[in-house]
Order: structure tokens, then sequence, then C-alpha cells
């Protein structure tokens, strides 16, 4: 998968501009990279990362404690969490 820029990032997985720059923002989503002229670019892991946040926000998580979960680096404990709630 090639690297995805905000807006083919924010179609893809049906959220706002604007959301995917206040994750950043708030550091919850960090682009893979930026390029020369500023452009956030996604990767696979960046996309994936995306929707357990939005399971999470679906669910009525608050990004304070998503953060908290994927800061930890509790990514396996949160996808059997996800597989639980499922």
């Amino acid at each position: 998968m090639k690297p995805l820029t905000v807006g083919e990032t924010a179609r893809l997985t049906g959220v706002s501009v604007r959301t995917l720059h206040y994750y950043d923002e708030i550091g919850l989503l960090r682009p893979a990279r930026v390029t020369e002229a500023g452009y956030r670019m996604y990767g696979p892991d960046e996309v994936d990362a995306l929707q357990s946040i939005l399971f999470y926000r679906a669910l009525g998580v608050p990004l304070k404690q998503i953060g908290a979960l994927m800061a930890k680096g509790e990514k396996e404990e949160a996808e059997k969490t996800k597989q639980k709630v499922a």
C-alpha cells in the first residue's frame, strides 16, 4: 500500500480531514511522515491504528483513554478486547 495523504485517509476511513488533524495535534495518531511541503502521509500501520481508534470511539471510549491504551503499547490488549466485544 502506498502512503496516503490526509485527504485519501479521510475518504478511506470515513473521518474528516479535521479529525485527522486533531488526532495529530493531541498525539493520538501521528502520520507516518510529513513531506517537505507539509503534507501528512499515512501508511498501513496508521490506518490500522485509526480503525482501532474508530472502533473504541463507537463504543464510547473517551479519546484520552484511547490515547492511554495506545501510548502504553497495549495494541495487543486492545485487539483482544476488540475481539471479545465483537
